[in-house]
């Protein structure tokens, strides 16, 4: 699984929280799991389904980054039946001490917040970069100049940007930021550009900038 696609992932729950992967899926499969036992928290991960005979196996891999195989159960609902290939993306949480047995997540901040120790965990942000994404004040700016660095993690490509950032209360600020972009993207980044950008009014040093895979 190539981190561009849980990049793309976690932007697309920011962008529709509200449409977690199918809610006729997620009502066929929500009576599934069983209450864990008092005291217990959910693990969260990412599965992509294997298969789908009899029982559908599902890969997964946890915030931690360890990799195990799990199942749901075959939902009686033809519509989530039809909604469950090999390949599909699904948003899982599991008993720790009972991990082999999945259901589906429904409780999106305990999703976003695993995606968000993912991304940081598997360098694409830094934990900095992802506080001001969540937690600061979201703008646009103008980029001004580019320059790659040659550094690469995987299809991302480490670029130095000078920004123009526009206050949405009137005015604007210059800022410089590196930042790992999609190696797709990269024309998003071009001098002229304008992407997403957040910043915190009262510290207007650090930027973090957002441009999701072409």
């Amino acid at each position: 699984m190539s981190d561009a696609l849980l990049f793309t992932v976690v932007l697309a729950l920011s962008a529709a929280i509200g449409t977690l992967l199918c809610r006729a899926l997620s009502r066929a499969l929500r009576a599934a799991p069983e209450p864990l036992p008092a005291g217990t928290s959910p693990g969260v991960g990412l599965g992509t389904v294997r298969t789908v005979d009899g029982l559908i196996t599902v890969d997964v891999e946890c915030i931690s980054g360890q990799h195990f195989v799990g199942r749901l159960g075959r939902p009686s609902d033809e519509a989530a039946l039809n909604g469950m290939r090999p390949g599909v993306l699904l948003l899982v949480t599991f008993d720790p001490a009972m991990r082999e047995r999945l259901s589906l997540a429904d409780d999106m901040a305990a999703v976003r917040t695993a995606f968000d120790q993912m991304l940081v965990r598997k360098g694409l942000v830094t934990s900095v970069q992802m506080d001001l994404i969540r937690n600061g004040t979201k703008s646009r700016c103008v980029v001004t100049a580019m320059r790659a660095t040659g550094a690469a993690r995987e299809d991302y490509r480490e670029v130095e940007l000078d920004l123009m950032v526009r206050r949405p209360a009137g005015g604007q600020f210059p800022a410089h930021e590196t930042a790992l972009i999609p190696e797709s993207a990269m024309t998003k980044v071009a001098p002229g550009s304008v992407v997403d950008a957040y910043y915190r009014s009262s510290d207007e040093t650090a930027v973090a900038v957002s441009v999701p895979p072409a």
